[in-house]
């Protein structure tokens, strides 16, 4: 008998991700009921990001990230990664946003750092857990 091949996955993205663990603070934009709400980075890349969540939200929604990043401009003044994109995913594993813009704007308050309780798991740990 002969032995088949092993099929290796294919990473198909075009860009490498990076896992980060950031506050996200995320609001819809345009027609519709305006959603709002706090979530945690899984990971990113120059196209997009992942986010576990607490809402649902459909696919094509177009949407505002607010990241707080973790380094401080010239050692002192808070950053926050602002990105704009639009909902290509939602499911169990996260959000996924395809982002069309981004920028880094100072903030006059100071950075919060990662507070597990304040943070939503994925959904999927959630359910496993309850």
């Amino acid at each position: 008998m002969k032995a088949m091949p092993r099929l290796v996955p294919v990473e198909r993205r075009s860009r490498v991700r990076f896992p980060i663990e950031l506050r996200v603070r995320y609001r819809t934009l345009g027609r519709g009921e305006p959603l709002a709400g706090v979530g945690r980075v899984v990971n990113v890349s120059s196209g997009g990001v992942l986010l576990a969540y607490q809402d649902e939200i459909r696919a094509g929604t177009p949407m505002e990230l607010n990241i707080e990043w973790p380094s401080l401009l010239d050692g002192r003044v808070p950053l926050q990664l602002v990105m704009l994109g639009r909902v290509v995913r939602c499911e169990l594993s996260g959000l996924a946003v395809a982002l069309s813009r981004y920028s880094f704007r100072t903030t006059r308050t100071t950075a919060t750092p990662i507070d597990a309780t304040s943070v939503p798991k994925p959904i999927m740990q959630r359910a496993a857990s309850a």
